[in-house]
C-alpha cells in the first residue's frame, strides 16, 4: 500500500517555528508562520504552545521511522510508537488543532498492526474532525476493499464505503496545493498521480469482492494510468482474484502482467509464476 503523506507535509509545516531543529519532511515554513506564546494568534493550524510542538515533532518521527520500515515485523513496532505517541497527543491536547491528522496517522498504524476495526472505528473520527482530508479517505478506502469479504454480512456497506470515500478524494487531490512552494510542479503531479492511483485501487479491489470484474479492471486499468504499476501490486491484484474471487482467468491474466512489467525484479517473476502455476491448478 503506497503511502505518500503530502497532507502531513501541510499540517505539519508550522512545527519548525517553535523548534528549529526539528526534523520536517519538507522545507522549513516561512518564518513567524506559527505564533509564539503571547504572540497574535496565528491563521490556520499551528501548535498552541512549545510542548504540544514536541509532541507534535515526536509524532512526526515516530511516523518517519514506521514509513521507513522494511519488515512487516518492524513496521508493527515502529507502529507501536506511533500509537503511543498519538494516543498520549490527543489525551493530553484534546483542543490540538491537528486531531484530524493525529487520528489519521494513529489509524494508519493500528492498520498496521492489523487491527483493522480499531483503525475504521479511529479513521471515521479523523472524518468526523476533517470530513476534506484526502488521506483519511484514502486510508479508509484502502481498509475497506482490502478487508472486506464475500461472506461478511455488512459487505455491501463495506464495500459502498470504499467506493465512496475513494471517489470523493479524488476531486479534493485535483485542487489541493502544494504544500511547499519549493516542491517543483513534476513532482507535485507525481505526488498526486500516487495518490489518484490509491484511489482507483481501491475501487478496484472492491469491486472485485462486489463480483464485477469488468467495472475492477477499468478501475486498475486507470489506476496504473495516473502513476506507474507496481510488480507487487500486480501480485496482490491476482492474489484477490484467485484468493478470494475465485476467478482463476483474471488471476492468471494479472501474473502474466507482473512478470511482463519491464525490468522486473527475478524474485517477483517467481513470485508470479508461482501463483500462476497455483491458479491454473486451481482451475483444473
Amino acid at each position: 500500500m503506497r503511502r505518500i503523506a503530502i497532507l502531513t507535509f501541510s499540517m505539519f509545516a508550522a512545527l519548525p517555528a517553535f523548534s528549529q531543529t526539528a526534523p520536517a519532511p519538507a522545507p522549513p515554513a516561512t518564518p513567524g508562520a506559527a505564533a509564539a506564546p503571547g504572540a497574535a494568534a496565528t491563521p490556520g493550524p499551528h501548535p498552541k504552545s512549545p510542548e504540544e510542538n514536541n509532541a507534535l515533532v515526536a509524532l512526526l518521527n515516530s511516523v518517519g521511522d514506521e514509513d521507513k520500515a522494511t519488515s512487516t515485523a518492524a513496521r508493527a513496532t515502529a507502529a507501536d510508537v506511533v500509537i503511543k505517541n498519538a494516543t498520549d497527543l490527543l489525551a493530553k491536547y484534546p483542543d490540538t488543532d491537528y486531531k484530524a491528522v493525529v487520528q489519521m496517522h494513529l489509524a494508519q498504524a493500528y492498520h498496521y498492526k492489523n487491527d483493522d476495526p480499531k483503525a475504521i472505528s479511529i479513521g471515521e473520527q479523523s472524518l468526523e474532525a476533517d470530513p476534506n482530508s484526502y488521506e483519511t479517505l484514502l486510508l479508509m478506502s484502502e481498509i475497506y476493499s482490502r478487508s472486506t469479504r464475500s461472506t461478511d454480512l455488512d459487505k455491501d456497506d463495506r464495500l459502498a464505503k470504499a467506493d465512496k470515500y475513494a471517489k470523493q478524494a479524488l476531486p479534493l487531490i485535483a485542487k489541493a496545493v502544494k504544500p511547499n512552494p519549493n516542491i517543483s510542479d513534476a513532482d507535485w503531479a507525481q505526488a498526486q498521480g500516487a495518490e489518484n492511483q490509491r484511489a482507483y485501487l481501491s475501487m478496484g479491489y472492491a469491486s472485485i469482492v462486489a463480483g464485477k470484474p469488468s467495472d475492477a479492471d477499468a478501475s486498475f486499468d486507470k489506476a496504473f494510468s495516473v502513476f506507474s504499476p507496481d510488480p507487487v501490486e500486480l501480485i496482490r491484484i491476482g492474489r484477490a482474484y484467485g484468493q478470494g474471487a475465485k476467478n482463476y482467468d483474471e488471476a492468471i491474466k494479472w501474473d502474466d502482467k507482473a512478470a511482463a512489467l519491464p525490468g522486473v525484479a527475478d524474485q517477483i517473476k517467481t513470485y508470479a509464476t508461482s501463483d500462476k502455476t497455483r491458479w491454473q491448478g486451481m482451475k483444473k
